[in-house]
């Protein structure tokens, strides 16, 4: 679709049905005319208007329309186009099809679509991580929609823009950006309280972030004062929040009776994969003030509910246990766990996980006085590494590969030394 001037449309309708001027003009005008209105050099009357569109078997309200009315309707056009290709993940598509709109809005001065387009085109910066391009198109399309004074909009640019500096974990601005939204929501007296609770949510976890954890408990409050009894996966999130909230406070005791609440709505519920969180959590309390036998314990549970899953909780659940076990000199043990858990992450094709297992191995055989095994586990570890390209964990390999040959080769030692510091200096860790 073309957009184009009255003159245009008509010389373009009467070119497809193959007229001359002399046959579209009549007995009604002459020719000389129809050239002049094709070239908007004339003037012309409702009357000549509805004479030509019944010649030209249009409507006049089709002829009657603007080019800023045209080009609404094709922007309209290409953002449909565009949210069906981001919805099918065909964003380099939908991505074309905004930038031809955005160019279409911008000669045309169509401010709400650009601001429309631009926002999307944020999302689609967004699924491709790349973040500094997307709040820039977000702060674009908040331009438009301030100007337009669309506040359901400018509420969600504000939401998506705090979103990605929680992902940057810059939590200052994105605290920021949240204040402005709950301000636009509070304006608009918004009454779906699902709308505030995501808000606050997200505002209660940027101040955990920043140790405020004051601050946070304020907003987890706020939540808890909406009407959420209704709804248990609401309320578990509340106390979940609190819960941790009065963990990274010291406050052991009260955050074991949250936690203790949040098991009740899960039993209920019968949630596995939050029941694992949660006793996850738990364990991890009692690792802060040194019960490893209970660490043992509320591990082994996760394990005992995820193990046919084989998924993330399980291997952490291992984790903890292996490391409990090391920690308390029981080697043997920790070794028959890290066998379930090799084999559950070569099953799994999980080679980060097979690295960490390894590096357990050559963990337990370092504390058994077995430097040569351990270095194999070691080397192992560092190929996995390797392969998976992280250069920052790789560094650390070699170094504790160096320790390893501390008290077998000094010239090995320093060479896995040297290598370990070349890579910190490049990535300019040191």
């Amino acid at each position: 679709m073309n957009i184009l001037s009255l003159g245009e449309k008509i010389k373009k309708l009467r070119k497809e049905k193959n007229m001359t001027l002399k046959e579209l003009a009549g007995d009604r005008i002459t020719a000389a005319q129809i050239s002049h209105i094709e070239r908007d050099k004339s003037h012309t009357s409702h009357e000549l208007l509805e004479y030509l569109a019944n010649k030209l078997d249009v409507s006049v309200d089709y002829l009657l329309e603007t080019k800023e009315m045209q080009s609404k309707k094709l922007t309209d056009n290409l953002i449909l186009q565009s949210e069906v290709l981001i919805k099918c993940n065909d964003l380099e598509k939908a991505e074309d099809q905004l930038n031809k709109a955005i160019k279409i809005c911008d000669e045309y001065k169509v401010l709400d679509n650009y601001g429309t387009c631009n926002f999307l085109l944020a999302d689609i910066n967004l699924k491709k991580d790349k973040y500094s391009e997307s709040v820039m198109s977000y702060e674009k399309a908040l331009y438009c929609f301030i100007k337009n004074n669309d506040k359901e909009k400018i509420y969600k640019c504000y939401l998506n823009i705090g979103k990605i500096y929680i992902i940057e974990e810059f939590y200052k601005g994105a605290i920021l950006q949240f204040e402005f939204a709950e301000s636009v929501l509070n304006e608009i007296q918004v009454e779906d309280v699902d709308i505030y609770k995501d808000l606050y949510s997200k505002m209660a976890y940027c101040y955990i972030k920043l140790n405020d954890n004051e601050k946070s408990l304020d907003y987890i409050n706020k939540m808890n004062e909406m009407d959420i009894k209704n709804n248990p996966e609401e309320e578990l999130n509340v106390i979940m929040l609190k819960a941790n909230n009065l963990l990274n406070m010291g406050k052991f005791e009260e955050s074991k009776e949250y936690f203790k609440k949040a098991l009740e709505i899960l039993d209920k519920e019968k949630n596995k994969t939050e029941l694992a969180s949660i006793y996850l959590t738990i364990s991890e309390v009692y690792k802060r003030i040194g019960r490893l036998d209970k660490v043992l314990e509320y591990s082994q549970r996760v394990y005992d509910i995820k193990k046919n899953d084989e998924d993330e909780y399980m291997m952490e659940s291992l984790f903890k246990i292996i490391e409990t076990y090391i920690s308390n000199y029981e080697y043997d043990m920790a070794k028959r766990y890290c066998k379930i858990a090799l084999a559950s992450s070569i099953k799994n094709k999980n080679r980060l996980n097979e690295y960490k297992i390894l590096k357990y191995y050559s963990d337990i055989h370092k504390a058994q006085n077995e430097s040569i095994i351990a270095i194999e586990y070691l080397n192992k570890c560092i190929n996995i590494i390797f392969e998976l390209n992280d250069k920052n964990i790789l560094a650390d390999l070699y170094i504790r590969l160096g320790e390893l040959y501390s008290d077998i080769s000094k010239e090995k030692e320093l060479e896995y030394y040297q290598k370990g510091v070349g890579i910190y200096k490049s990535l300019e860790i040191i």
